[in-house]
């Protein structure tokens, strides 16, 4: 069985960076979806989501722990891993077409791939909620 990383990338204003496909693209042409791509043999998952953002973005980035969320397909597993941009400028490669910095607010206004949809849904929703129980007990959220 196959993995593959999609990758959620936020900034200090945890905000996510998406791209979008070009319209020749093999899958899901012109929709809108994370960063990622697969592991190839003798990576591990952080080797792979530092290569695969370097390649699609030209950022740098630091994986922010354990897996956020794993997809199961017939022959691959995806693991979606939260990162942070540590440095670098978005230069894409011939993958994509546009890059987009998305927040909680206006996230839902662009077209999404299945997974990043699902993904994204999950990353604002828990972010939604983390920010409440923080005004709850008093204290600012991160």
């Amino acid at each position: 069985m196959g993995k593959g990383v999609n990758i959620i990338i936020t900034d200090d204003k945890n905000r996510v960076l998406v791209l979008k496909r070009i319209p020749k693209s093999k899958l899901s042409t012109s929709f809108w979806n994370l960063p990622g791509g697969n592991v190839k043999k003798g990576e591990n998952l952080n080797q792979a989501v530092i290569r695969e953002v370097k390649e699609e973005t030209n950022l740098e980035v630091k994986s922010l722990g354990k897996p956020f969320y794993i997809y199961y397909y017939p022959k691959t597993t995806v693991y979606v891993i939260k990162t942070r941009v540590i440095k670098g400028k978005i230069f894409l490669n011939k993958e994509h077409s546009k890059f987009r910095w998305v927040s909680k607010d206006d996230w839902e206004n662009l077209k999404y791939t299945p997974s990043g949809l699902a993904t994204l849904k999950k990353f604002f929703k828990q972010s939604t909620q983390r920010s409440r129980f923080a005004t709850l007990r008093g204290k600012q959220s991160p």
